[in-house]
């Protein structure tokens, strides 16, 4: 019997092998990255056709490689570089991992997934990651002292002085909403109910990883909540995680347990989740979570998935417009409890801006509307270096003093360290005494 068993894992092995051999010959057949100078678009409909043929021999039919459309200056799978690290055979289906050292020595691994049919095996799925697997998602310690760090007493900030929420008016199926050219009628969907037994929650773009979780301060009454969408013309509006039926009297920024009160998006995704349920997960199971249901919203607003277990403890939804910087807010009810965590994407919004109009003039620019900016022009023989911190201006614009303008930061290139924010203008005259810069800061936004 564990003869038999040893031939079925090298049969497994061996197809596995043959995929990876017959890839990269196919890779140097087409699909290196072409020479810009020389390049024939052609050349990614040869790579397709090897692509096909490769899957045809060795894999499922509706498998994908992950390289589709995508061509490469290294490749993919080496028969001289990929090393098997591990087969496991359960009757009819088998698990092959591998890894390869990628450029700059960063190495890949891979899950390849078979099915044993009359024809032998083949290849089902084939998943990629950047982590090795038994790595936890968050390191052990690390996880416990973050979960520690939420509490049911966590302060709920005032909102910002300028910032105009209506919440309901996002959640209101049928009104008009016209961030577009056209108006069209707000959906809302209800994904699903969402169970967070640690009562500890997470909002975060899954292909950050470990590097950027932190939960939010504030824990909820663990239990199970119904999560809602909002979407306009399939763009994704907000999602809302519904804590109770009161409604909110006042709004609130949901604060992470670093200070953050905002989830940084890269690939175009939010995911809310049982912060218990995740540092429990390995790294590998989170990239596989994330490529799969990343897919699904390509066809949907939102989708919810189990992280571990049977239980929903996950939802993830599209981000708005795509990547970016998303605020949250908790919604509290008279009685002071909570009623919803929101994601908001800023779709229906406006920014409330404010321009400020300062001598033009080398040095600190003092202002009372401009303070906390540490604002400075420095000139350097012709040229004009514009420096701020922070991310509150979104406007510069040099103008004469007879009207004229004479520059528009937003034709310059932005340099940035150290948290500043530099624009450099040179100007083919120095521009005349009396001129004036103008500073246009964001303060806050309005939902329309």
């Amino acid at each position: 019997m564990e003869e038999l068993s040893s031939v079925t894992r090298n049969e497994a092995r061996a197809r596995v092998e043959a995929f990876v051999a017959d890839f990269h010959a196919r890779w140097q057949r087409s699909g290196k990255s072409p020479d810009p100078s020389g390049f024939d678009p052609r050349v990614f409909e040869t790579w397709a056709a090897e692509l096909s043929g490769l899957l045809a021999t060795h894999c499922t039919p509706g498998m994908r490689t992950g390289r589709e459309g995508a061509l490469s200056s290294s490749p993919a799978h080496h028969p001289g570089a990929e090393q098997i690290t591990d087969v496991e055979v359960d009757e009819d289906t088998a698990t092959v991992r591998s890894v390869i050292h990628g450029a700059g020595n960063n190495p890949y691994y891979y899950k390849y997934q078979l099915r044993r049919g009359d024809d032998g095996w083949r290849i089902s799925r084939l998943s990629t990651f950047l982590n090795p697997p038994g790595a936890p998602f968050v390191d052990p310690a690390r996880a416990k002292a973050l979960m520690l760090g939420a509490t049911s007493e966590a302060a709920l900030p005032d909102l910002p002085a300028h910032l105009e929420l209506d919440v309901p008016g996002l959640f209101t199926a049928g009104r008009m909403a016209g961030p577009f050219e056209n108006p069209a009628p707000i959906e809302v969907l209800h994904l699903g109910n969402l169970t967070c037994a640690s009562g500890v929650l997470a909002v975060l773009d899954l292909g950050f990883g470990d590097a950027h979780f932190v939960p939010l301060a504030r824990r909820i009454v663990p239990g199970t909540y119904p999560v809602e969408v909002a979407t306009v013309s399939e763009v994704t509006v907000a999602v809302r995680l519904r804590l109770s039926e009161a409604p909110a009297v006042s709004w609130h920024p949901a604060e992470f347990t670093d200070g953050t009160r905002s989830v940084g998006v890269d690939v175009g995704s939010v995911a809310l989740l049982d912060a218990g349920s995740l540092v429990q997960c390995q790294a590998q199971r989170i990239e596989e979570l994330l490529q799969e249901h990343a897919a699904l919203l390509v066809g949907a607003p939102g989708t919810m998935f189990g992280l571990a277990g049977e239980a929903m403890d996950a939802v993830m939804v599209s981000s708005g417009y795509g990547d970016g910087t998303y605020p949250c807010y908790w919604g509290v009810a008279a009685d002071g409890g909570l009623t919803s965590l929101l994601v908001d994407f800023r779709v229906l919004a406006e920014d409330i801006v404010r321009a400020t109009r300062v001598p033009f003039q080398p040095g600190p620019v003092s202002s009372p509307e401009l303070a906390g900016l540490e604002l400075q022009i420095a000139a350097y023989d012709r040229a004009f270096v514009i420096s701020s911190r922070g991310g509150d201006v979104t406007g510069l614009r040099v103008v004469a003093p007879d009207g004229t303008l004479l520059m528009d930061g937003n034709r310059l290139g932005t340099f940035i360290t150290e948290g500043r924010s530099s624009k450099t203008w040179r100007p083919d005259a120095a521009p005349p005494p009396g001129s004036i810069l103008e500073v246009t800061r964001y303060l806050g936004y309005r939902h329309i």
